[in-house]
C-alpha cells in the first residue's frame, strides 16, 4: 500500500495544475481605463497590450490637438489639447493594429464639414451606451427649422438626421433605436421641446453625438472607407500599434 500512495500524490497534484491552468486561461474580459499620453507626436506607451474581449477606455492627453485613429477597428475620435479625453473600444478582432495621429485643421476637426449643426458634438454628446441603455435630449426652441445629423462615434454605420419644425406633428417623445443593422428610423421629424431618447438595441456599446463622423463627412453615407484611408495616410502619423492577444 505504501508503494501506491506516490502515484497517487503525483497524478493529484497533476489534476489540480491542469483545473488551475484552465481557470486562468478562461478568465472574463475585463474593463480597462488606461492612461495614454501624445507628447511631440510620440505617443506612451508606444504599444497598448490588451485581450480579446477587453473593454477598453483609452485616457488620452495630448500637447496638440488631432485626429486619433485606431485601423481596422476603424474609430476615430477628435483630441482636444491638454485636456483628457476618453477613447473606448472593445477588443474583438486580435492581432496588431496601426494607431495614426492627423492633425486638426483651422476649425478645430479634421473633416471640412461646416457649420453649427455639423460640428462634431456641437449640440450633444452622449457618454457610452451599454446595450440596452438609453440617451435623452431635449430639442431646443433655438434648434426650429435645423436639420441635426448624429452618429455612433464608436460605429459611424449608426447615424442619422433630425429636423426640427413647429409643424412636424411629432412632439412630446420621439424614439430612436440603434440596432446591428442600422438605425430605426434614420430620419425624423420632430416638435421643438421634444425630447427624443435613444435606445441601444444592438448587441455591442454605442454612443450619440451630433453632426457628422469625419467618414460621413469626407465621403457621404456608406462612403469607401478604402478612398478614405488614401486621403488620410497622406497626413496622418503612426505614432504606436495595439496588441489583442487571445484571451
Amino acid at each position: 500500500m505504501k508503494i501506491l500512495k506516490f502515484p497517487i500524490l503525483v497524478a493529484a497534484v497533476a489534476i489540480i495544475t491542469m483545473i488551475l491552468a484552465v481557470a486562468c486561461s478562461s478568465s472574463d474580459p475585463e474593463v480597462l481605463d488606461l492612461p495614454i499620453t501624445i507628447k511631440s507626436g510620440v505617443m506612451e506607451p508606444e504599444t497598448i497590450q490588451v485581450k480579446q474581449g477587453d473593454m477598453v477606455t483609452l485616457k488620452i492627453l495630448a500637447d496638440e490637438g488631432g485626429e486619433f485613429h485606431l485601423h481596422t477597428y476603424d474609430i476615430e475620435s477628435d483630441i482636444p489639447a491638454d485636456r483628457e479625453t476618453d477613447f473606448y473600444f472593445v477588443a474583438e478582432a486580435t492581432g496588431r493594429f496601426k494607431i495614426t495621429y492627423h492633425p486638426m485643421s483651422d476649425d478645430g476637426h479634421g473633416n471640412g464639414t461646416h457649420g453649427a449643426n455639423n460640428s462634431h458634438g456641437k449640440i450633444f454628446e452622449s457618454e457610452v451606451i451599454a446595450p440596452g441603455e438609453l440617451f435623452s435630449f431635449k430639442v431646443h426652441k433655438h434648434l426650429e427649422g435645423q436639420t441635426i445629423p448624429f452618429h455612433s462615434h464608436l460605429r459611424p454605420a449608426l447615424n442619422g438626421s433630425i429636423t426640427v419644425s413647429h409643424s412636424s406633428g411629432h412632439g412630446g417623445s420621439v424614439a430612436i433605436a440603434y440596432t446591428d443593422k442600422g438605425t430605426e428610423p434614420h430620419e425624423v421629424i420632430v416638435d421643438p421641446g421634444s425630447v427624443i431618447t435613444w435606445t441601444n438595441n444592438s448587441s455591442l456599446p454605442q454612443s450619440v453625438v451630433s453632426g457628422h463622423h469625419s467618414d460621413m463627412a469626407k465621403g457621404g453615407h456608406g462612403a469607401d472607407k478604402h478612398n478614405t484611408d488614401k486621403h488620410h495616410n497622406k497626413e496622418e502619423i503612426q505614432i504606436g500599434l495595439l496588441e489583442v492577444q487571445p484571451r
